[in-house]
């Protein structure tokens, strides 16, 4: 099952109070987390117009699988029934054993596939590192759908077919506000900001080694890194 149609099913039969399962053997064969151990440290991003990258860090040691980040999205967001831009991943790791959550949304890529897809170029970059859609270009056609590897996208019937996914809350951003899911996330497992003014927090992150980006074998330069689970305290925890 290709990553895209695997991530699909997900979201189509996603449970929102029972999210699905996966052991880890199915959990990194089926790319939905394909670090493959491969460590890449995150570099801090300026655009052609030397303009700063919003980014965000993921980690997996705080993240609890408590649902917050989804229904907040949900709430901010107002997708289609069943259609999340933001999810939960869940996945067991018998021998420990232990559960590990991982959310996942929008990587916001430096070399998005879903931009180069669009026959329409309703898709673009920002400057600021967001990968946004123009509605009113936007056919419905679902070309960048099928391109992202992430299954990050889907075309949504509440606003006219038209391609949905993450944006960081940029109606939230342009506020002063962090995402929805940044906010309602109460054990601070999603650390958001712009590499211009990074926050102390946000910094420190950056700079840790350990950072992953998941598929970094497609060279897609995203926007949202992980941390993955320490094992020693995963071994504990289980």
């Amino acid at each position: 099952m290709s990553i895209f149609s695997f991530f699909h099913h997900f979201k189509v039969d996603h449970d929102l109070l029972k999210p699905r399962v996966f052991s880890k053997r199915r959990f990194l064969q089926s790319g939905l987390l394909a670090f493959a151990g491969i460590v890449m440290q995150p570099k801090w991003v300026r655009s052609e117009n030397n303009q700063a990258q919003w980014v965000m860090v993921v980690d997996l040691n705080r993240c609890i699988g408590c649902q917050s980040c989804v229904i907040a999205c949900k709430a901010q967001s107002g997708t289609v029934e069943r259609q999340f831009n933001t999810l939960i991943l869940i996945s067991e790791e018998p021998e420990v054993p232990a559960i590990q959550f991982c959310p996942v949304l929008c990587n916001q890529c430096e070399n998005a596939p879903c931009v180069d897809a669009c026959p329409r170029e309703a898709t673009f970059r920002r400057d600021d590192g967001i990968v946004v859609t123009d509605w009113a270009k936007c056919d419905g056609s679902g070309d960048c759908v099928e391109a992202c590897p992430y299954g990050a996208r889907f075309l949504d019937s509440i606003h006219g077919n038209r391609s949905d996914k993450c944006d960081f809350c940029i109606d939230r951003i342009s506020k002063g506000l962090v995402p929805a899911c940044v906010e309602a996330c109460a054990p601070g497992a999603l650390i958001f900001g712009n590499t211009s003014m990074p926050s102390e927090e946000l910094r420190s992150y950056l700079s840790r080694r350990e950072l992953e980006v998941s598929r970094p074998e497609l060279n897609l330069q995203g926007s949202v890194f992980y941390l993955p689970l320490n094992k020693s305290d995963q071994k504990e925890r289980g």
